[in-house]
């Protein structure tokens, strides 16, 4: 899967952990009691594998260890970079 990399503040990065933290939780709990639900169970790895890497990115700006040790990455100050995101079969609801 091809990756990317992108650099976010902490203001920004904080904002869309949140988003996708609600998402997450959303599409695990909530969808599944919704008339009509298909399970897609790759989306929802993706989904808590994204919430992952977002936690990851903002504990290591907090000055958090990660438990599983990156290469190092270059930071500017104030920016966040964002370790790259796995991009899947074209993701979102519709793909």
């Amino acid at each position: 899967m091809a990756k990317i990399g992108i650099e976010l503040t902490m203001e920004e990065l904080e904002a869309l952990l949140t988003l996708a933290s609600n998402q997450f939780f959303r599409m695990k709990y909530i969808d599944p009691k919704l008339p009509g639900h298909k399970e897609r169970p790759d989306e929802l790895r993706a989904a808590q594998s994204a919430v992952q890497v977002l936690e990851t990115a903002l504990k290591a700006k907090k000055g958090f260890k990660a438990i599983h040790s990156e290469s190092p990455r270059k930071r500017s100050e104030g920016v966040v970079q964002v370790p790259s995101i796995r991009n899947g079969n074209g993701g979102g609801r519709n793909g």
